[in-house]
């Protein structure tokens, strides 16, 4: 069989072979390179693996760590049932932005509680003043408070209802000591009227001028009698008509000085009198009937003793 190629010459072989074990030591350093390469892959993937593995276990533990926070945070945001929220001021507003309701603390830790319609304009507050006071107040659209419930410190309730101009119309209170009133009050500021009941019960009831001076007054005394005064415009007592427990009338009559100076009225025996006082009160003249129907009369000295007695 012949071949195309030529038998390599002798020099060619022993070129090839003198060349050889350079191949050969080549070809080891070859082998072992690729052995080394083999083995530092095999170390490398080994080590993949191991981060691989620390790596979910970090995440898995950070998980755990996180998913506690994560549903308190989320109890937070989104609570399913709340049992207290702490602030020190709240504020609520409508889809326009404007403010409707405002919950905090004021001056020296009071506190307050605002509502306001859809303008922004406060219309009604509840408050708690540091010195423990407590009020609720109630404010027209001209942004004047219209009506006013107060709780003194003492527990004393008082309620005042005002007029379009903010001035005070009606008070309503009662005090410490149980004694209640109700006060009427002019546009003008003046004190009109006052119904009245004392700690013990006993009502009156008081009419004033335009210039706030008692003109007129009604009561029922703590000992059951009944009482009706008339007044001048200074102020001064003029005339009083009463009422005896026991049903006797009496109509007094005062100078302008206060002083009782004629007394008219029936004893209890139904007997008319009438009496007239010095400057001082001391009863000097005296007209009454007997029990015959007779009259009598008595002159009383300055010394309250009887000078002149007729018949």
């Amino acid at each position: 069989m012949s071949s195309d190629r030529s038998a390599p010459t002798p020099e060619h072989l022993r070129a090839w072979l003198s060349a050889a074990p350079a191949r050969i030591t080549d070809l080891r350093r070859a082998l072992h390179e690729r052995d080394r390469l083999g083995q530092e892959l095999s170390r490398i993937r080994r080590e993949v693996r191991r981060l691989k593995a620390v790596g979910w276990g970090v995440l898995g533990l950070l998980g755990l760590i996180a998913l506690p926070t994560a549903v308190a945070v989320s109890r937070v945001l989104f609570p399913a049932e709340v049992d207290e929220i702490r602030a020190r001021r709240f504020t609520v507003v409508d889809d326009r932005g404007t403010t409707r309701v405002q919950l905090g603390l004021v001056g020296e830790e009071g506190s307050v509680l605002e509502l306001a319609d859809s303008r922004g304009t406060r219309r009604a507050a509840i408050a708690v003043r540091p010195n423990g006071a407590a009020a609720i107040e109630m404010l027209g659209e001209e942004r004047r408070p219209r009506v006013t419930l107060d709780v003194s410190p003492d527990g004393s309730p008082r309620l005042e209802l005002r007029g379009q101009d903010g001035m005070s119309a009606v008070t309503v209170g009662v005090g410490r000591d149980g004694a209640a009133h109700v006060m009427l009050v002019d546009q003008h500021g003046q004190h009109r009227s006052a119904l009245t009941i004392t700690p013990g019960g006993s009502p009156g009831l008081t009419l004033n001028d335009e210039t706030g001076t008692p003109r007129l007054g009604l009561a029922v005394a703590p000992d059951d009698w009944s009482q009706i005064d008339l007044y001048d415009r200074a102020g001064a007592l003029r005339l009083g008509l009463s009422v005896s427990p026991q049903g006797a009338p009496v109509i007094g009559f005062d100078d302008n000085a206060g002083r009782r100076r004629i007394l008219i009225g029936l004893l209890l025996d139904g007997k008319p009198t009438l009496d007239f006082f010095d400057q001082r009160g001391v009863a000097r003249f005296l007209m009454s009937l007997r029990a015959a129907g007779t009259p009598r009369l008595i002159a009383v000295g300055s010394k309250r003793q009887i000078i002149w007695e007729a018949p």
